[in-house]
């Protein structure tokens, strides 16, 4: 980045910070106090300080400053990203005068305007927490404790301490405001919706303007003043920006195919790759640009969208990434993976959404354009080089992952030579991988084995925080550095990246031991319903209006990303949801930490494996977590079964898989499919509440107070049910129910017995009103299958009793 964009970025993410002030002890003008503060922090730059005093015309017009300043940039697209986020809901002649605009009001939910919602949720005034607890919205709002905004305004000002700004400071210093700004309103303005949070309007200006800036300067336009204030309706018109997509094939394929002594440790590590893979591309990406990671709009589940600008020099940029880009992913991994990528351009205006309706054709071009690359990603010359590729002689297949090429030693003492090196690199890196702690550090140069192959010539590496501060004093070699969930004091360099990491198990062995029951691993895949379209057309109105915009989309995208890498770890840590307990009304996530691990969780989907019941258990809690996140205007369908431990990994995720695709194919989704594919899909609130809390919670009770019925009777139940079409299996389900009947002579007392008694022929009624249901039986079915599982023990040859 030139030093003219540092700054310029450096002012449009702090632009608004006397917002901040206002609301704590300090009544001035925003632009005013927001300038004094950053004085006070120890910033003396005119270009930085000038953009926080002028970016609103009421100053910027009587402004004694240069015609090429910043500040009219940063107006430019602070004025394009307010008319992004700013949507009447009532007119200001609706409000009674002096309440238009309210000091403490709190931050609107951006779920109560999707998919035709209508709620008035809003959070409470919070920092974003590294743990993953979860600030639920609620009806009626909290009221604003204003100690908070002064642990804020601290908070900002520790962030700001940095002898000068730079463009990785500035990645650094994006995750200090988005953690403690995700809960602070932008505006206050009471005739306006106010679910954009000021992180999320502070970041998008700067995305804006960085395009903006690069745009002027590629056209020689060197009078701010005149383009972008005097003129400013007419440079909305101009395509300064283009939209920019990457879409990674082939990630679950390849995450699957682990063939190792340690599976789970290479799974974890194959996912965290992928992620940052894409992490570092999107970075590299950018650097090569001349932008922050303000403009990454939106990554996860490996996909990538980006705010890029509409020159020449970009175009010229994005020809040879790509095609570096590819030659690296065919040469490391042949077809297996494969990075697209796609654009479309567009103006001020589109991303204001005007005319209504331009902002959602934006992605509906970038779509198209991203789906024709996919079908034409080689070209003649690729498939020709494909196809010319004969292994040499010495070339032998790699243990892991099947792919041909030079062989090499794990270990220095294994016997054989069956590895490939980036496999090897991959599986001495796993154990750091998986460490909280660590920091992944991008550098140049091969630093030694632990190192894994990234494009561009670049490696990745875990290091300690004090590893990694000599590295970059004195690593010539060093590029970036990440921090894994967690904000590090001093450690101003390094972006912060959500990873869904929770781990409580570090073998398939372990957790499977660690069931109720069976010993069995449980696996749970799933994501979200119609998420594309949400994004989309989601902010669509009954009313004909359109409130889709660029922030809108990255707030919403941000919320669900922040879901399933952040907030999924705290509720796998804090389990609510038990099987074998009365299903109470609170959801509260206060219970015990699952036997379970995140084999990924991405952007929209996840792959949790476990104690089997554990994961079960989980899966609840996650869709009920989620449903009160987005106030049910979203919703997850999956698949759950259960394996034994041994099981290949590829093919109980393809298992699974089926099974999630069967839930998809729903109407309305919103389901779940347990244990086997084309079968047993309910509804989540049917599973919990009929095949759990109906049918599970009856046969728990009988069985566990019924004295003399074990296993055997459950069994004959089971087989009746499962043969429930053929009638003589009717009869024999009533007769095999009233031999079940308590006798006299095996009870205790006469209240004992008319009590079991009781209890029985409520059973039976129950039971046999059930098997003469389509639906109930096989909600019934369902039901037994998880009381067996969950009562079935090993014997110590292996073999189930």
């Amino acid at each position: 980045m030139d030093e003219k964009a540092v700054k310029l970025a450096a002012g449009c993410m702090l632009h608004d910070i006397g917002k901040v002030l206002y609301r704590y002890h300090d009544g001035r003008n925003h632009s005013v106090s927001g300038y004094e503060f950053l004085r006070d922090c120890g910033i003396d730059d005119s270009d930085i300080l000038e953009q926080v005093h002028y970016h609103h015309a009421s100053l910027l017009s009587k402004a004694d400053i240069p015609v090429d300043s910043l500040a009219y940039v940063t107006y430019w697209a602070d004025n394009v990203a307010a008319g992004a986020d700013r949507k009447d809901k009532v007119s200001s002649e609706d409000v009674r005068e002096g309440k238009r605009f309210e000091k403490y009001i709190p931050l609107a939910s951006i779920f109560n305007i999707l998919n035709g919602n209508q709620d008035t949720k809003t959070y409470a005034l919070d920092t974003l927490h590294d743990d993953g607890r979860i600030n639920m919205p609620s009806d009626g709002g909290k009221p604003i404790d204003e100690a908070v905004y002064g642990e804020i305004v601290s908070n900002i000002r520790d962030g700001l301490k940095a002898s000068e700004f730079s463009g990785q400071y500035l990645n650094s210093l994006l995750g200090v405001l988005e953690a403690n700004l995700t809960y602070v309103p932008s505006s206050t303005d009471t005739t306006q919706f106010q679910d954009i949070s000021l992180y999320d309007h502070m970041k998008i200006t700067a995305a804006v303007a960085g395009c903006t800036y690069l745009w002027m300067k590629e056209n020689s336009e060197k009078d701010y003043r005149e383009t972008l204030f005097r003129h400013a309706k007419q440079s909305y018109e101009e395509e300064m920006f283009m939209m920019y997509s990457l879409d990674t094939s082939g990630i679950q394929k390849y995450i699957y195919q682990v063939a190792s002594d340690d599976v789970l440790k290479l799974l974890r590590a194959k996912s965290f790759y992928l992620e940052m893979l894409l992490q570092d591309v999107t970075d590299e990406l950018l650097e090569r640009i001349g932008l922050t990671r303000a403009n990454l709009i939106y990554t996860g589940g490996g996909h990538a969208y980006l705010l890029l600008p509409n020159t020449k020099r970009c175009r010229e940029l994005l020809q040879p990434f790509e095609a570096e880009l590819k030659d690296w992913m065919l040469e490391n991994f042949d077809t297996e993976l494969y990075v697209s990528h796609g654009f479309t351009t567009c103006s001020g205006n589109e991303l204001m959404n005007q005319p209504e309706g331009s902002y959602p054709e934006i992605f509906h071009r970038l779509a198209k354009n991203v789906s024709e690359n996919k079908v034409h990603r080689y070209s003649a010359a690729d498939l020709i080089r494909l196809n010319a590729r004969v292994p040499e002689q010495s070339e032998r297949e790699c243990k892991v992952c099947g792919r041909t090429d030079h062989l090499m030693k794990l270990y220095e003492d294994d016997e054989n030579e069956n590895i490939c090196p980036f496999c090897a690199s991959l599986i001495r890196a796993s154990a750091d991988i998986l460490q909280p702690n660590r920091f992944v550090t991008i550098v140049s140069a091969k630093p030694g084995c632990n190192a894994v192959p990234l494009p561009f010539g670049r490696y990745m590496l875990m290091e300690t925080e004090s590893s990694l501060r000599d590295r970059i004093q004195n690593d010539l070699h060093y590029i970036r550095s990440y921090s894994k969930n967690r904000m590090f004091t001093g450690m101003n360099m390094t972006t912060r990246i959500w990873i869904g990491d929770y781990n409580n198990g570090d073998t398939f062995q372990e957790l499977a031991s660690r069931s109720r029951g069976i010993r069995r691993l449980g696996v749970f895949r799933a994501d979200v319903d119609n998420l594309g379209q949400a994004i989309i057309n989601g902010f669509d109105r009954n009313d004909g209006k359109n409130l889709g915009s660029l922030t809108r989309n990255a707030c919403l995208s941000r919320k669900l990303s922040i879901f399933f890498k952040l907030h999924i770890n705290y509720i796998l840590e804090h389990g609510a949801y038990h099987l074998e307990q009365d299903d109470s009304d609170t959801h509260e996530l206060n219970g015990k930490a699952r036997n379970a691990l995140i084999v990924y969780s991405g952007g929209d989907d996840m792959f949790i494996v476990g104690a089997w019941n554990d994961v079960l258990e989980a899966a609840v809690d996650i869709q009920r977590q989620f449903r009160e996140f987005t106030q049910h205007t979203l919703s997850i369908s999956g698949g759950f079964s259960i394996f034994r431990e041994k099981y290949p990994v590829g093919p109980m995720a393809d298992s699974v898989g089926s099974m999630e695709d069967f839930s998809k194919q729903l109407e309305g989704k919103d389901a779940i499919t347990l244990f086997e594919a084309n079968g047993n899909r309910y509804r989540w609130s049917t599973f919990t509440d009929q095949v759990i809390g109906e049918k599970f919670r009856l046969l728990d009770q009988y069985f566990t107070k019924m004295p003399g019925k074990g296993m055997s009777a459950i069994y004959k139940l089971m087989s009746y049910v499962r043969a429930r079409e053929e009638k003589i299996n009717l009869a024999r389900f009533a007769y095999l129910l009233g031999r079940m009947e308590p006798q006299r002579s095996h009870s205790g007392s006469t209240d004992e017995y008319k009590m079991l008694k009781e209890m029985h022929q409520q059973f039976a009624r129950r039971m046999y009103d059930w098997i003469r249901s389509e639906d109930d039986s096989r909600q019934l079915l369902t039901a037994i299958y998880i009381y067996v599982y969950l009562h079935r023990e090993e014997r110590k040859n292996g073999n189930e009793q």
